[in-house]
């Protein structure tokens, strides 16, 4: 805690002047000012002890260039009230709309205040938003305190989201994704019930229903099919020009994201490999999507060279009627070629990411 030294020195002069000089009004004026220098230490104390700092979440996730907003609460629990408090929040190297991570505010006794600022990063990757620092002082600014509230809050920032279709070809029979092929029809999801044509094979025909009317009806049920996703990235250095390799490995990873993203929209497992740091590998599982994209929010490049093909390797390890996607520098360059042509059908199938 800070004092205000000036002030010490004229209370202390005037303690001197009572034991030298036994006048009532100096007396007076000296036991005034150290009234008030008590008075003002006990409520920038009290202040120091009994403001808080906390957050309503430990960790936040978004993409890159998207905006998010940071919240945190100061709650005033004194009996006295902050007129000047300063706040600010330490936030990494990320663009922050109106600075409002930091502001000054009066904070009364017992009041609760909510601090909500927006940011946007354009880096992915793990980061760490901490501390909140708190700078406040007694009314007559003769003790200060600064205080750093170590509140942590981990942010991810994924891949950033981009323009990809991802199609998916019709794989394993009786799944999520909804097809008019009767060649994928589903018996355990029956969808309606129409009058009997010539034709229709007998174990279609709903008795109960057409003993009721006196009538033969057939049952018509769901067409749909699986299609896991299998998605292998290849982050070898040595793979990629040296002129454009940071830019093309970060493209490559966030047209591996958008694969992975739309596995989660067609409700499919989905897998991940990778040749970079750690080689990572996972096969093709439910509830999936978050963990390879908080991976893909980390993950770098790693020295070498790809010595197979992914498509054959991993073939033979992978439930039948998977769908491999492999992202290297040749797919990322096709990507760009149909991106400058402005082309509305950027798939994963004509820039060369998947094959049957």
């Amino acid at each position: 805690m800070k004092i205000k030294k000036s002030f010490v020195f004229v209370v202390l002069v005037l303690f001197l002047i009572t034991l030298v000089v036994p006048s009532r009004i100096c007396q007076f004026f000296a036991y005034t000012a150290i009234f008030i220098f008590l008075a003002s230490f006990i409520y920038a104390f009290d202040l120091s002890k009994k403001i808080t700092v906390e957050r309503p979440f430990k960790e936040l996730k978004t993409a890159c260039n998207e905006k998010i907003e940071i919240s945190f609460n100061i709650k005033n629990n004194s009996r006295f009230t902050a007129h000047l408090l300063y706040y600010r929040d330490t936030v990494p190297y990320f663009y922050i709309f109106g600075n409002k991570h930091e502001n000054v505010i009066t904070l009364h006794k017992k009041e609760n205040k909510k601090v909500t600022y927006t940011i946007k990063a354009d880096t992915r990757g793990e980061f760490i938003i901490s501390p909140v620092v708190i700078e406040t002082s007694d009314p007559l600014n003769l003790f200060s305190f600064k205080k750093e509230y170590p509140v942590e809050m981990k942010l991810i920032v994924r891949p950033a989201r981009i323009k990809l279709i991802t199609t998916t070809d019709p794989g394993i029979p009786q799944g999520e994704i909804k097809i008019q092929n009767i060649c994928y029809e589903d018996t355990t999801l029956r969808k309606s019930i129409r009058e009997y044509k010539n034709g229709d094979e007998q174990k279609r025909i709903n008795w109960r229903m057409s003993a009721k009317y006196s009538k033969l009806f057939t049952n018509q049920y769901e067409n749909s099919y699986d299609a896991p996703f299998f998605v292998f990235l290849n982050l070898a250095e040595d793979d990629y020009d040296l002129k454009n390799r940071t830019y093309y490995t970060e493209k490559a990873i966030e047209i591996a994201a958008s694969i992975v993203e739309k596995s989660k929209l067609y409700r499919q497992n989905v897998g991940f490999a990778a040749y970079a740091q750690g080689f990572p590998y996972l096969k093709p599982a439910k509830n999936q999507v978050n963990k390879i994209l908080d991976m893909l929010a980390v993950i770098k490049p790693e020295p070498g060279k790809l010595t197979y093909n992914p498509f054959i390797k991993y073939t033979d390890e992978l439930p039948a009627g998977t769908l491999i996607f492999s992202i290297d520098e040749k797919v990322v360059r096709e990507y760009f070629v149909k991106v400058e042509a402005d082309k509305e059908n950027i798939n994963s199938k004509n820039i060369g990411a998947m094959k049957k």
